[in-house]
């Protein structure tokens, strides 16, 4: 309780004399790696690999990237468990950037997260899941778009009704989805499908801005299968043991992200000619149609969205919380922030982001010409709010060290100053490139940011009361 009190009054934010909606404490260790790896896996190292092949053409720079966004996100999740074991309360990143900026800027990460990254990934991850299954039973776009918002509405009410219950879809998920990829990375070589010739070209033959800028595409693409690594930060209050656990879940969980990413890729490009990978928008079922024909394909698709499926569960199960936080310190209506009686859950919080993603997801797939082009579209939006803020909350730790020298750090980031530093390095170089190559998606993105200024300027012209009864 005294952990609470002390981020509460470090955000700055008034705190009411009633007692405050808490959640329970219910979710150990192995729940805690889950989150981090069932958040992170999902779609993207089944549907961004022909987009990173297609970007450089040669396995030195693709294996490379793969696993440099990997270190750069794993210096972020450095950063990030320090923040979380010092105040670990729900919200996440909107308590981190409070303490750090005030409450503006976190507000604008809330506002950011329920119109954008939230429901974009959950958008994206639902149409992933749609699109494998629909390599198992052949559907139109109007079918899939059904299907993807009947697992946003589904995955809704489990978590609406028990955070266990979440977090159990969650564990089962997350172990079939990693086992999965085992096989991925393991089978080709059991089999003798693989090839060293299809690695070539290994390298390309020179230097030039084309393979710069090549760099800087691919690692836009790669941030999406990465993305996720900051799910955990929201769903603290209701880890036990949190200064040990949260920084404990995260190092694990990306350790094993990082190398089944790698493994996975290193199989895909053994068992596949380099032209097959550039041009697959399913590369597990290619991969398995090479192992075991059409069954094999079929098979694929079902682990796809195995883990699509988890991964939407995820997000599902963290994004509630941060507008939970915000409503408990007045920025959103009070209803918000309420804990349900009976299911000790953020139930109106649940609600209010299932209905916004089912309408996102009906706008996107009116939008664009296929449901590939819609998760695109989805992914592109999530990553550009994604990077401002993440990094916001990264360089948290620089600013907390100087203005909160006083809290309680039970883990200290390694490497530091220097991890947190590489993270926004890259990052920075990975906006760039997305106002260059998607202004049309940036423009959208940055002025639904903005318009946050303006509800936050009006919100906060509003009588105390009237915010927070």
């Amino acid at each position: 309780m005294s952990a609470d009190r002390d981020a509460g009054d470090a955000t700055g934010s008034a705190t009411p004399s009633t007692e405050i909606a808490t959640l329970p404490r219910v979710l150990g260790l192995f729940s805690a790696v889950t989150i981090v790896v069932g958040s992170i896996i999902g779609s993207g190292i089944f549907l961004k690999t022909g987009n990173v092949a297609t970007a450089l053409g040669s396995f030195g720079p693709i294996i490379g990237v793969w696993i440099g966004v990997g270190l750069v996100t794993l210096c972020g999740s450095l950063a990030l468990a320090e923040l979380a074991a010092m105040v670990p309360r729900a919200g996440g990143p909107y308590v981190y950037l409070s303490m750090a900026y005030g409450r503006l800027p976190a507000f604008l990460w809330g506002w950011t997260e329920f119109w954008v990254v939230r429901a974009g990934s959950l958008g994206a991850l639902s149409c992933a899941t749609a699109i494998y299954l629909s390599q198992v039973v052949p559907m139109d776009g109007l079918q899939q778009e059904i299907v993807a918002i009947a697992i946003v509405v589904g995955l809704s009410i489990i978590n609406y009704l028990s955070t266990r219950w979440g977090a159990s879809v969650q564990n089962v998920s997350t172990v079939v989805k990693v086992a999965f990829l085992g096989t991925i990375i393991v089978l080709p070589f059991l089999l003798g499908k693989t090839d060293v010739q299809n690695l070539d070209p290994v390298w390309p033959t020179s230097a030039s801005m084309g393979l710069m800028q090549g760099i800087g595409i691919a690692m836009v693409a790669v941030l999406w299968p990465y993305d996720g690594w900051i799910n955990i930060a929201p769903v603290a209050e209701e880890i036990r043991e949190p200064h040990r656990n949260l920084p404990l879940g995260l190092g694990l969980g990306m350790f094993v992200v990082i190398v089944v990413y790698v493994g996975a890729n290193i199989s895909y490009h053994l068992t596949l000619p380099m032209e097959q990978v550039a041009g697959s928008k399913t590369i597990a079922s290619d991969v398995f149609k090479v192992l075991f024909g059409e069954t094999g394909a079929k098979i694929a698709a079902l682990g796809v969205m195995c883990s699509t499926f988890g991964a939407v569960n995820s997000n599902m199960l963290t994004g509630p919380r941060i507008y939970f936080a915000m409503a408990r310190d007045g920025l959103l209506p009070a209803a918000i922030c309420r804990v349900h009686a009976v299911y000790q859950t953020p139930s109106n919080a649940i609600v209010i982001q299932a209905a916004w993603t089912t309408l996102l997801i009906v706008v996107f797939y009116a939008w664009k010409d296929s449901p590939k082009d819609a998760f695109d579209g989805l992914t592109d939006s999530v990553i550009l709010g994604g990077l401002i803020f993440y990094s916001m909350t990264v360089a948290a730790v620089y600013v907390l060290r100087s203005k909160r020298p006083d809290l309680p750090r039970p883990y200290r980031t390694w490497g530091y100053p220097v991890t947190p530093a590489l993270l926004l390095l890259a990052y920075s170089g990975a906006l760039l490139s997305i106002l260059s190559e998607h202004w049309k998606e940036s423009t959208a993105v940055i002025g639904l940011i903005a318009s946050g200024t303006l509800f936050y300027a009006w919100s906060s012209r509003q009588p105390r009361g009237r915010r927070s009864e």
